[in-house]
């Protein structure tokens, strides 16, 4: 099996894979090729990476991504294949749902000036807000959207859900329809996106469909950073008719330097990391070391993804 890292990045806790299967780490293209020569199964360790759509899968027969997104392997020559694609389900959504938490607690309860007024050793009352019946619209309710509802309604908040159609759903009541999204973005004082990045979502959130958001309303996008136009969300914060926005994922990673994101006060910017918890790689590893022992002995995968429903999408840059 060969186990993709990134370049000079961490190479995953490996120990319990070793004794199941010949473990070969690459990093560039040419060790992918050469290394498919050999092996059946590839251990996506790096949702960044290029290699497949430089490369494509060759033999592969399985390949399971270290993520819930399966970004790398939206390419045409992955997904009209017939190889087996798996991802780490049940690893981060919980702790991706408590950062969705944790950053709306912050912007309710004003925290960052709180911090800011620390600084100036400034004491200054001032009145918050509650999250108790605060309306919140979460779009997508795939894993990480589904933990976030429960965990948003269990605090109190007001949450209404928005998937590819209209349906029940047995933990989550009346999900509704996405044609229905802008008669429901005005009710909504919070926003948070769950999106996978398809050819659907891209620039799903643009400034026609930002400006249907109410007036102080704030964004929060735990999904991929192309589902949101930059300069369109931008544009909605310096103008207020944002309040503020949240972002833990951007199109392009890591996030330029000169990104006019860093300086914004009322925007937080977060580096792709709201869910890793201290012990999620070996978390990930676990997950996969199942799902090879079910490989071997010819048992069904479990969080088998069906790339198809996915489509093919462009590379998201990661050029600094």
């Amino acid at each position: 099996m060969i186990v993709i890292v990134p370049q000079g990045g961490q190479v995953p806790p490996l120990a319990a894979v070793e004794p199941e299967a010949d473990v070969l780490v690459v990093r560039t293209a040419d060790e992918l090729r050469a290394a498919q020569e050999d092996a059946e199964i590839l251990f996506l360790n790096d949702f960044r990476s290029t290699l497949l759509r430089e490369v494509g899968p060759g033999r592969l027969r399985w390949i399971h991504t270290s993520s819930i997104g399966m970004d790398p392997l939206l390419t045409e020559s992955v997904v009209n294949s017939d190889v087996v694609a798996s991802n780490s389900r049940g690893v981060c959504e919980r702790p991706i749902a408590e950062w969705v938490l944790g950053v709306l607690l912050m912007f309710t309860k004003d925290l960052r000036r709180t911090i800011e007024l620390q600084r100036q050793h400034r004491w200054q009352h001032r009145e918050t807000e509650p999250i108790l019946g605060r309306k919140v619209l979460v779009v997508g309710p795939g894993p990480v959207g589904r933990e976030t509802v429960l965990l948003l309604r269990a605090a109190g908040m007001d949450v209404t859900v928005v998937g590819r159609t209209a349906r029940q759903d047995p933990a989550l009541g009346a999900i509704a329809s996405i044609a229905d999204l802008d008669e429901l973005l005005p009710g909504a004082d919070d926003v948070v996106l769950t999106l996978p990045l398809t050819e659907d979502t891209r620039g799903l959130f643009d400034a026609s469909r930002l400006k249907k958001m109410r007036r102080g309303a704030r964004l929060v996008n735990v999904g991929r950073g192309a589902v949101v136009v930059a300069d369109d969300l931008l544009a909605a914060v310096d103008d207020d008719h944002l309040d503020a926005a949240a972002l833990d994922v951007f199109e392009q990673e890591p996030l330029p330097a000169n990104s006019p994101f860093w300086s914004r006060d009322n925007i937080l910017v977060s580096p792709h990391a709201s869910g890793d918890l201290v012990g999620w790689r070996s978390r990930v590893v676990d997950s996969f070391v199942e799902n090879l022992r079910r490989w071997k002995v010819g048992e069904p995968l479990r969080d088998v993804v069906d790339l198809r429903k996915l489509g093919i999408t462009a590379p998201a840059s990661t050029a600094p």
